[in-house]
């Protein structure tokens, strides 16, 4: 399928080729058709009833590997693994997809290391499409065939004309043959390349561009006996892990191991060179650098390594991790010395955090499939689990078709790891879909505990497009999902779609009590006391409607539901019960608090006590002549009566606090109380001595 807004359609006229012979290429390959007297006679090989259909191709994807039962020779290295293109190619090697515009052979960068044998806009999908695609592997050959396999087309049913071609790779004489049986229809704009490319992306031999093959024809690609172009070649292979992919880490968190996979592509072996690794911020500036010097490596291995340095990431941003090969004399290929890995650190503090690898800026014209029947995706493995998810977010570069899109998220359950089980999925209307960045929450969050996810966009009409961010580092994780078939995005190494995921702090419900108000540990407590407890939000959400109780020792528990202002995270409130304490018993026991909440996350912090002294038994038959005056009082107030002693005197509040406290000796006169720095208000007086206990209630009033 071909792009909107960035790829014009164009009418040519189709014509077929007449050439005979070409070549030779850097390496020496030579290709000759039917046409030439000594070239290959067409013989179409028909597989379809003893080769195996290949399932899963689509528009613009590929799939595989399959394995060779022997190795193929292929410039100077041999192939035992091929994907299979649905564009009419196989690839030696799992990286990139190749899909229009089809770029000339060779081309370094890209898709390398291939056969591209009517490498145009072909189709799988569509209702009543019956192409077809077979293998069949022996031991002296292999071949690959599509059968009625059409060209994409915008207007429906999505595909047009009717192409069989085959390529065979023979072991025994190391043959490359692409044979045509039927060719109908036209591809947009004629895009349209064959030939074949080598590892190395710069070497490689054309047969044709934008010229449709004759029917009953075939060409053939010859190896020379032997080559005289010594290839000088090394790589970085990856970055990380296979692949090079974007990743998110978090800030302050374990430090990144900065690892690295160099390899040989060349037919020569290479040593004595130096691999450099930095680290450098979104402004271009390193933060960290390493150095691995490389020894021996013969053709067609690889090493990997780790460097002794670490990053850690300290601050939050996008990371580019470079890795470059330097030192290495006479070397035929320098593109591919280096590879950039993106890194995106998060800083997981805050309350939402969003998983993404764009930068601020798009490029204004974003993508959007024609016809209107197209997505992308993006791959998102969180950088810590479980994560959260509540909303996806997204940026719209315009919608002149006035139409909607759906946003939906995969697990990676699939075969290989690729998108399987649907878990969320929610539909954007017209009025919605405006051009600017939306977030939009999904139907149900969910908590991804390990793998990844995958994002889709995906449009419900035509000319709507999401805005594609062009300015590196890139991430490697777009694809593009073309009617429901998910494929890498062809211009993955040059493009980031603005698509991604929220997470928010898993939902952590947590209160507890953590003190009481006015009661301390050892006091005495002889009438009705007011419990207010201190109650603390230990989780990460605003919390209400939850129970406090309270009991003193194994006595009766008294409730209190709270149900007032949410209480947010980290802080308290206090709850005062409307139950008064009230002492049954002479004891000295706990009075303890806690709190009861469906889902609480942690029982250890609900609980808090204190220990008390209970009393109710006045030993009325000796103090019973005590009386006290004034009462209510300003200053001060007199206790008479009191039998001669030492008495402890303790005046408490109506919390339960002690506010007054001393010892006296009586000796036939009045007890006198000063009560000078006390607020107004009601007071409970203690008299304990050798005579008993006495209790009254002290009124201030000023």
């Amino acid at each position: 399928m071909m792009r909107n807004l960035t790829l014009l359609l164009a009418c040519a006229l189709a014509t077929h080729l007449m050439a005979a012979t070409g070549g030779p290429d850097a390496y020496g390959y030579l290709w000759k058709d039917s046409n030439e007297p000594d070239g290959p006679v067409f013989d179409w090989i028909d597989i379809t009833s003893t080769g195996t259909l290949v399932t899963g191709l689509g528009d613009d994807n590929r799939v595989g590997p399959f394995v060779m039962e022997t190795d193929m020779p292929f410039y100077w290295y041999g192939r035992k693994l091929v994907w299979i293109g649905s564009n009419g190619y196989i690839a030696f090697n799992g990286v990139g997809n190749l899909a229009s515009p089809f770029p000339a052979i060779p081309t370094a960068g890209g898709v390398n290391d291939h056969l591209a044998a009517l490498g145009s806009d072909l189709n799988f999908a569509g209702l009543g499409n019956i192409g077809r695609c077979y293998w069949q592997d022996e031991t002296d050959r292999t071949i690959i065939s599509w059968v009625d396999v059409p060209f994409w087309s915008p207007v429906a049913p999505s595909y047009t004309g009717a192409n069989s071609f085959q390529i065979i790779l023979s072991k025994t004489d190391s043959t490359i043959t692409f044979q045509y049986l039927t060719q109908t229809g036209l591809t947009q704009n004629n895009d349209m390349v064959i030939g074949i490319e080598s590892v190395a992306g710069s070497i490689g031999l054309q047969h044709s561009n934008d010229v449709y093959p004759a029917t009953n024809y075939a060409v053939r690609f010859y190896m020379p006996p032997a080559s005289t172009l010594e290839v000088k070649d090394a790589t970085v292979n990856w970055s990380t892990a296979v692949g090079s992919a974007g990743v998110f880490r978090t800030r302050n968190g374990a430090p990144f191991a900065m690892i690295a996979n160099v390899s040989n592509i060349g037919n020569t072996a290479v040593g004595g060179f130096n691999v450099q690794g930095q680290l450098l911020n979104a402004g271009g500036a390193v933060q960290v650098t390493g150095q691995m010097p490389i020894g021996n490596i013969l053709p067609g291995l690889d090493t990997s390594f780790t460097y002794p340095t670490f990053f850690n990431p300290t601050a939050a941003g996008i990371y580019r991790y470079r890795n470059t090969i330097s030192g290495i004399a006479g070397e035929l290929v320098t593109t591919n010395n280096e590879r950039i890995q993106e890194l995106v650190v998060v800083d997981t503090t805050t309350a939402t955090h969003d998983l993404n690898f764009h930068g601020a800026t798009d490029d204004g014209i974003g993508l959007g499939w024609n016809g209107g029947n197209g997505g992308v995706g993006v791959r998102i493995a969180p950088p810590y689990y479980p994560a959260y998810v509540t909303h996806y977010t997204v940026r719209i570069a315009s919608n002149t078709g006035n139409v909607g899109y759906t946003l939906k998220v995969y697990d990676d359950d699939g075969p290989g790891g690729r998108p399987g089980t649907l878990l969320d999925s929610i539909n954007i209307a017209p009025s919605q879909a405006v051009a600017g960045s939306q977030v939009f929450a999904l139907n149900t969050p969910l908590t991804v505990t390990s793998g990844a996810v995958y994002v889709q966009w995906y449009m419900l009409g035509a000319n709507i497009n999401i805005a594609q961010d062009i300015t590196p580092p890139f991430s490697l994780q777009s694809y593009e999902v073309l009617d429901n078939t998910w494929a890498d995005y062809r211009d993955r190494e040059v493009a980031d779609f603005f698509l991604g995921l929220r997470l928010s702090q898993v939902p952590v419900f947590d209160v507890g009590c953590t003190g009481f108000f006015g009661l301390t540990d050892g006091q005495e407590i002889g009438s009705q006391t007011a419990v207010r407890a201190w109650v603390t939000n230990f989780g990460n959400q605003p919390v209400s409607s939850f129970a406090v109780k309270y009991r003193f020792g194994n006595g009766p528990i008294s409730t209190q539901n709270y149900s007032g202002t949410p209480v947010n995270p980290g802080a308290q409130t206090l709850v005062t019960f409307s139950t008064y304490f009230i002492p049954t018993a002479d004891a000295n026991d706990a009075l303890c608090a806690w709190s009861e909440m469906p889902n609480d996350a942690s029982a250890t912090n609900d609980t808090t006590c204190v220990q008390l002294q209970t009393w109710v038994g006045l030993a009325e038959n000796t103090l019973e002549r005590v009386t006290l005056a004034p009462n209510p009082a300003t200053e001060g107030t007199l206790i008479m009566g009191l039998p001669n002693g030492t008495w402890d005197l303790r005046l408490f509040d109506a919390t339960g606090r002690v506010v007054l406290q001393h010892k006296a000796t009586t000796a036939g006169a009045p007890l006198h109380v000063a009560l000078s720095g006390l607020s107004e208000g009601t007071y409970r007086l203690l008299l304990t001595g050798d005579a008993g206990q006495w209790n009254s209630t002290v009124v201030v009033r000023r």
